[in-house]
């Protein structure tokens, strides 16, 4: 008898070691998580573009540097600038697209919806190619909620002849 409580004792000390092995590594995946979430909301982000809306500017596959919602003031956003939103029709996609009215703007002649001015809070996105699009001429305004970060570079592929991301409007 006194074999078999020694070989129960031994194996409650190894279900205790693995549970602390196991909490340990649980601290440290939750620890990383916490970490990544904070850097991609407040540093810098990182997107691969799988679209071909913004073509010739952005191409699919590339790599792009954005900086985040968390840390850019959103009404200091201007026509022009490239940004990172998520979808309004499908918000868990994300789109990228250049902002063409803020706040006050007139909306294009060609929309057909209910709006004539860009209202306060929303900007109106469209992509560089008009053709392959489906942006603000689709969907309407889009809300600064939706806006994950503007584009700051292109990471990869390195082209330094590619045009500029910012285009003033």
């Amino acid at each position: 008898t006194k074999l078999i409580l020694l070989d129960s004792l031994l194996q409650e000390i190894i279900l205790m070691e693995n549970a602390r092995k196991v909490y340990r590594i649980g601290k440290k995946v939750a620890l990383a998580g916490c970490v990544y979430k904070t850097f991609t909301h407040y540093v810098c982000d990182v997107w691969i573009l799988s679209e071909r809306s913004m073509e010739p500017t952005l191409c699919d596959g590339q790599v792009v540097l954005c900086c985040p919602s968390g840390r850019l003031n959103l009404t200091s956003l201007n026509r022009g600038d490239v940004v990172i939103s998520r979808n309004p029709t499908h918000p868990a996609e994300h789109i990228c697209k250049r902002i063409v009215g803020i706040p006050g703007d007139r909306v294009p002649a060609h929309y057909k919806g209910p709006e004539t001015f860009v209202p306060a809070g929303q900007v109106w996105l469209e992509g560089d190619n008009a053709v392959l699009s489906k942006d603000s001429r689709t969907f309407g305004t889009v809300p600064l909620g939706l806006i994950r970060g503007r584009l700051v570079c292109r990471i990869w592929p390195v082209d330094f002849h590619q045009p500029k991301l910012h285009r003033s409007l």
